[in-house]
């Protein structure tokens, strides 16, 4: 009679971690299905039709000439970590463009699988699932990884394997496994820095962890230290081993790339270099706008719906609030769990000080840690609302009234405009709630009643079975409505899927930095030396030493360089859209304008146009 207790309450045990491994391999099926449909949507085309060719010619480079560059220039700048990679895939798979690009989706699904052990051994299942799903099924992160070899997707999964290790180091119970864990982190870490440098934030971040540690436990610290060293010695020596190849001598007198990234971040804004270099009050705005568009982003990703760019909005304003508390929250807790924390840190300071315009490779690899330190930072605060409700008011009410107050002229200027009209009215009706609930709050001192009895309500203590575990009645609503953001965002995902599978009929063919690579190829001596914006496209294609032609608006000093570089052709397109400013056609026009005489069309290919550039003989000749 006495040993069935223990008997049922050790088959209930097995039953629910029976459960929960189901759970788990369910949510693993989950994010191998959605990397399966991210491999089989990728771009087709029958080669390389944007710049990350560079990638490739990089890897071809390493593979048959033995040196790390393309177009007879080393590449000194971006490290060889991705060109590396794809070349051991060309080695195993072939170097066909689509093996090489379904690569991408492959690093981004094992990334995933690491990211939900690691948010899983933090905040559990809930959370890690939402998150990975939610992010793994994102138009924003769909589009990009079906078209385009990035660095940041193999340091994406790099790193959630490097941050892996250093947590289940602080578990690591025999001296053996800690041991292969200490050696392993040191050659991850090291590797990561090689893919991205932004790895260094690791470094960083394992420093930092030993640092704080001393100052509450010197034996845990000590420990720390001592799995960490080979680490920590192996990524400074990385790291300063390849800033130690300095840098090519520049084609042009133009500050920022190819200059290293410490030299880049003295720009005012790197795709507009002849802006000069930034003031402290350029710094300051940068960091605004940074943040802003980062937190933006990451609304867009988890949600698939546009967001109005102003810090009153509730999805920007919001996630910052409860995120600035999640990091706030996990250094004060002292756990081993910190170490994420200081790598967040790390990682986002490397790229809000960033001189370029938003790219999503700059934000993505941090977005796990965002969405968990978003989850902490809504725990936390709702505990500190209910444990110091004044104090929590106090601090709240002048943020709350401020955003009002943005909300609302946001409104007079957006007008009757859908999207950021409604966001921006919707954002003054909530801070101005906000705004009267904290004066409530700092007169009576405690919640409403309502809200304090919310929890005790039946339908809140209400657990509703799903498969083999028992959920309460919140996290059930809270996984239906992930399950409908991510059926959303799939849905947003097939439109790019059947775009892709269409490019090579659709767009392929007429693609006018290939069409004009292609036309230099068959028309040109293969000594001819080709001025372009798009490198390493036009190099992949017509196979023929290719200069920058950089965005400098100085006719003078474009048609010095233009002369001093023997540059016999120059390909000019009118685009929709230009990375670097002044667009090429522009700062060619400005040049033309100047020198009419000196340029001769010789191809006008749609939006692309090749001139050929008269030397001082030609002309005088011409002149006869």
């Amino acid at each position: 009679m006495f040993s069935a207790v223990p008997i049922n309450y050790r088959k209930r045990s097995r039953l629910q971690e029976h459960g929960r491994a189901s759970v788990d391999l369910l949510i693993c099926a989950a994010i191998l299905m959605i990397g399966a449909f991210q491999l089989y949507s990728h771009l087709r085309a029958p080669d390389f039709p944007f710049e990350d060719v560079a990638y490739y010619e990089q890897a071809k480079s390493i593979l048959h000439s033995g040196y790390y560059g393309f177009n007879s220039v080393p590449e000194k700048v971006q490290p060889p970590g991705l060109p590396i990679l794809l070349a051991v895939i060309c080695q195993i798979g072939g170097c066909r463009y689509g093996v090489l690009l379904s690569s991408m989706a492959v690093f981004m699904t094992l990334g995933f699988l690491f990211w939900y052990q690691i948010i899983r051994r933090a905040e559990g299942r809930g959370i890690a699932a939402a998150t990975c799903l939610l992010l793994g099924s994102s138009p924003w992160l769909f589009y990009f990884v079906t078209r385009g070899l990035w660095p940041s997707i193999p340091y994406f999964f790099v790193s959630a394997l490097a941050l892996w290790t250093i947590l289940a180091l602080d578990r690591a119970q025999t001296r053996a496994r800690r041991y292969l864990l200490s050696a392993a982190l040191a050659f991850i870490v090291a590797f990561s820095i090689l893919i991205q440098s932004a790895g260094v934030a690791l470094v960083g971040a394992m420093m930092a962890c030993i640092a704080c540690t001393w100052l509450k436990n010197r034996g845990v610290a000590f420990y720390r230290f001592k799995v960490f060293l080979p680490a920590i010695l192996l990524g400074i020596l990385t790291q300063f081993a390849w800033m130690h190849q300095g840098r090519n001598p520049p084609d042009w007198p133009l500050p920022g790339y190819p200059e290293s990234y410490v030299s880049q971040l003295r720009l005012k804004l790197g795709n507009y270099p002849e802006l000069g270099f930034a003031s402290a009050a350029d710094v300051v705005e940068r960091v605004r706008v940074n943040v802003r568009e980062r937190t933006a982003v990451l609304a867009e990703t988890l949600t698939a719906h546009w967001i109005h760019r102003s810090y009153s909005t509730l999805a920007i304003a919001i996630p910052l609030l409860l995120t600035v508390a999640g990091v706030a929250d996990s250094l004060l807790a002292g756990s081993g769990e910190d170490i994420l924390a200081w790598y967040f840190m790390g990682f986002e300071l490397i790229y809000i000080l960033w001189p370029w315009q938003f790219e999503f490779r700059f934000l993505f690899p941090s977005m796990p840690l965002a969405c968990l330190f978003i989850y902490r930072g809504a725990r936390k605060v709702t505990s500190w609302i209910r444990q110091y409700p004044r104090r929590v008011a106090a601090c709240l009410l002048p943020i709350c009234t401020f955003l009002c107050a943005i909300a609302i002229r946001n409104t007079w200027v957006t007008g009757p405009s859908w999207d950021s009209g409604v966001q921006s009215k919707l954002s003054a009706a909530f801070w101005f709630a906000a705004s009267v609930f904290s004066v409530w709050m700092i007169y009576r001192n405690r919640l409403p009643n309502t809200l304090n009895q919310l929890p005790e309500r039946p339908v809140f203590s209400k657990r509703i079975s799903v498969g083999p575990l028992s959920l309460p009645f919140l996290q059930v609503g809270a996984l239906a409505l992930v399950c409908l953001l991510v059926a959303r965002a799939i849905s947003q995902d097939i439109p790019i899927t059947r775009a892709n599978l269409a490019f090579e009929e659709e767009r392929y063919g007429r693609l006018p930095d290939v069409v004009a690579a292609n036309w230099i190829r068959e028309h040109t001596d293969p000594q001819a030396v080709i001025a372009a914006r798009h490198v390493p496209l036009v190099y992949h294609y017509s196979q023929r030493r290719v200069i920058w032609l950089a965005p400098i608006l100085d006719p003078q000093v474009v048609m010095e360089g233009l002369r001093r570089l023997n540059i016999r052709y120059i390909i000019v397109v009118d685009r929709d859209f230009s990375y670097y400013l002044p667009p090429d056609e522009v700062c060619f026009d400005m040049v033309q304008g100047a020198y009419p005489s000196a340029f001769r069309l010789e191809a006008q290919l749609g939006q692309a146009r090749i001139y050929q550039v008269i030397t001082a003989g030609q002309a005088a000749l011409a002149s006869r």
